[in-house]
């Protein structure tokens, strides 16, 4: 019983990280049509900004995420203007090819710049906390909570905000909200922005739980692709159930199938990914199919 509990805490952990992760990049597939196959490199990338401010000035990684999403949120602006404004009105294979072409750029520049050794990140918030034979990881728990925080945060965002109701028009219908006076670009341009900033502060998050290295990203890009076919596009409640389901299904059968550890688990999330997509392409809680309406 202590071994099935001390599985479920883990999972549900590990799947709190989960949902954050995906957010970014089920909100630009969702909103935008693009599939953002860097979306893995985006989170590796606000990974190595919160190393770089804990090395450089001994900064607390969590408290590191308000300058990671600021930097991050610059960067998807001004990447989303230059960039990805071009290839929006295109067919999925340019996107592909092309967001596939930037995780290539941007992993082996980073590589060129750190090497391949991978980083650790030290926090104050280490240890466990004990309840009876159950330990429950403090890390992994402020993760949990962040992540919690962010997902509430963003969730208010779309609902109260003009901008977030913006947003939510374009991705239900381009046209019509072109109509009503909405500036698309624009809309576009911050929705991207706020996408990678919500991914940096994924890489902040996952830092102080695991090694960070340049080729870390093309693992969770495909992550997120089995979490967006459970969950839909662009639902924040969704995202956080397929998060959690996947973590709850890696940790379990890495716990109880002996012999395999982690690797089965890791497997069972692109089997998850496979069916669903066959059996129920818009996804188990709706919306895979808005990304089509949009285009």
């Amino acid at each position: 019983m202590d071994q099935l509990t001390q599985a479920l805490i883990n999972g549900i952990m590990l799947g709190g990280f989960y949902a954050v992760m995906v957010l970014g990049f089920s909100i630009i597939w969702g909103v935008m049509g693009v599939i953002d196959l860097a979306h893995g490199e985006f989170v590796m990338v606000g990974a190595y900004l919160t190393w770089y401010i804990h090395k450089q000035f001994g900064w607390e990684p969590f408290a590191a995420i308000f300058v990671v999403v600021v930097v991050m949120f610059i960067v998807g602006y001004l990447l989303q203007r230059i960039l990805i404004n071009r290839i929006i009105e295109r067919p999925y294979l340019i996107s592909l090819l092309v967001t596939f072409g930037l995780a290539i750029i941007i992993s082996n520049s980073f590589k060129l710049m750190f090497t391949a050794t991978p980083r650790t990140v030290d926090t104050m918030f280490s240890g466990f906390w004990r309840a009876g034979n159950v330990t429950i990881p403090v890390t992994r728990s402020f993760v949990m909570v962040a992540a919690l925080i962010i997902m509430g945060l963003l969730y208010l965002f779309l609902q109260k905000t003009r901008l977030g109701k913006s947003i939510r028009a374009a991705a239900q219908n381009r046209e019509a909200a072109r109509i009503v006076g909405i500036e698309i670009s624009s809309v576009y341009a911050m929705t991207f922005a706020i996408a990678i900033a919500i991914t940096g502060a994924a890489g902040t998050l996952i830092s102080p739980v695991q090694s960070i290295y340049p080729f870390m990203g093309s693992a969770l890009t495909l992550k997120a692709f089995a979490i967006t076919a459970l969950a839909g596009l662009g639902s924040i409640p969704g995202a956080l159930l397929g998060g959690l389901i996947l973590g709850l299904i890696e940790v379990l059968i890495a716990t109880f199938v002996p012999g395999v550890g982690t690797n089965l688990g890791i497997v069972s999330s692109y089997v998850i990914l496979v069916i669903v997509l066959v059996v129920r392409p818009q996804g188990l809680f709706g919306g895979v199919q808005a990304a089509r309406e949009v285009q």
